[in-house]
């Protein structure tokens, strides 16, 4: 037996076991494989969308990442139980022939029984290699289950993200638009309505995205289901009411800053996407619509304070916008006060 092509063997088996299970069976999102063979797959249609500025290369990039991670592990797999059989010639036996296999043998004998088709016409050789193709036909079966389970949440969760992207958006396409669509003449105490029951859908999203990372990569060219550019939105809202409108005309406080925790559990599990803030930071809303509308916004260096302590979380708000294919400006925030800058502090 050659011990080295065994262990190899051993070793692939073993972390595709622990990948899988980190990705399909845990709720910390993705195994170690997973992660990077997500996001490398990702950043390569990223490229393509600047290249050829097509969305529709972005659209199919969720369920390409999907199935890319499903044959990962079927290939994985395969060529870890191909090595085990490898590493031993006498280890499979033609029946017609009654003559040890060659190493094309193996691999088709391996695909062949993992697949649970059954065991064509070669037969393993000792009790070691009886027990070995039964855990290998039982893998095969595993697999398969996984797959379906693993599947059938993740479109769910996508759904769950699409209705929450729709929501927001039926508030309003911009800041200035959801303002503007609830200002009653007094003050926006009709958004505490609509922000109540995305509190619990929000926290929800937020829960999956951590389950399921793949999420991340299911992306919409529609700006109405958009969720990274209505999810900043919505942020970018709350941060409005709570630094540049009084606190009389402001919704209940409780509910902003619920809805801003909710949407806080969401930002967290972006770095399991390897999203981190960027090192620009937006630009501050001028809000000049609701000025003309005669409502009183507050300004000037307090509010700019205000602004900068929520630097790092609008930093990663736009390097979430831009990992989806979009810009600040998709925003349709109206105009700013000063375009995207770099921090001096980095």
């Amino acid at each position: 037996m050659n011990y080295f092509v065994f262990f190899i063997g051993i070793i692939i088996l073993l972390v595709t076991a622990a990948d899988l299970i980190n990705t399909s069976l845990s709720v910390r999102g993705a195994g170690f494989i997973t992660k990077r063979l997500s996001k490398s797959i990702w950043s390569l249609l990223l490229s393509l969308n600047k290249r050829m500025g097509r969305r529709k290369v972005l659209e199919i990039g969720g369920a390409v990442i999907l199935v890319s991670i499903l044959i990962n592990w079927l290939l994985l797999i395969w060529i870890s139980a191909s090595l085990l059989f490898i590493s031993q010639p006498d280890s499979l036996m033609n029946v017609e022939t009654n003559s040890p296999t060659t190493v094309i043998n193996k691999i088709f004998y391996t695909g062949y029984t993992l697949s649970t088709l059954g065991l064509g016409d070669m037969e393993p050789e000792g009790n070691f290699w009886d027990i070995l193709t039964a855990i290998l036909s039982f893998t095969g079966l595993i697999l398969i289950s996984i797959a379906i389970t693993y599947l059938i949440p993740v479109v769910s969760s996508e759904i769950t993200k699409r209705k929450i992207s729709v929501t927001i958006n039926t508030i309003g396409g911009s800041v200035e638009e959801m303002l503007l669509n609830y200002w009653d003449g007094k003050d926006f105490k009709e958004l505490e309505r609509p922000f109540f029951p995305l509190i619990d859908s929000i926290i929800l999203h937020g829960q999956n995205h951590k389950a399921y990372s793949v999420l991340h990569f299911f992306h919409s060219s529609d700006r109405r289901e958009a969720f990274v550019l209505n999810i900043t939105n919505l942020d970018e809202l709350l941060t409005v009411l709570l630094h540049n409108i009084s606190e009389e005309q402001r919704p209940a406080y409780n509910i902003l800053i619920r809805l801003r925790k909710a949407i806080s559990s969401y930002l967290i599990t972006l770095p399991a996407t390897y999203i981190t803030p960027s090192k620009k930071t937006p630009p501050i809303p001028l809000l000049t619509a609701l000025e003309n509308k005669g409502i009183k916004i507050i300004s000037g260096e307090i509010v700019e304070l205000e602004y900068e302590k929520l630097r790092t979380r609008r930093r990663l708000l736009l390097s979430l916008i831009r990992d989806d294919g979009w810009e600040w400006t998709d925003l349709s925030c109206g105009s700013y006060s000063h375009e995207i800058t770099m921090d001096k502090t980095y």
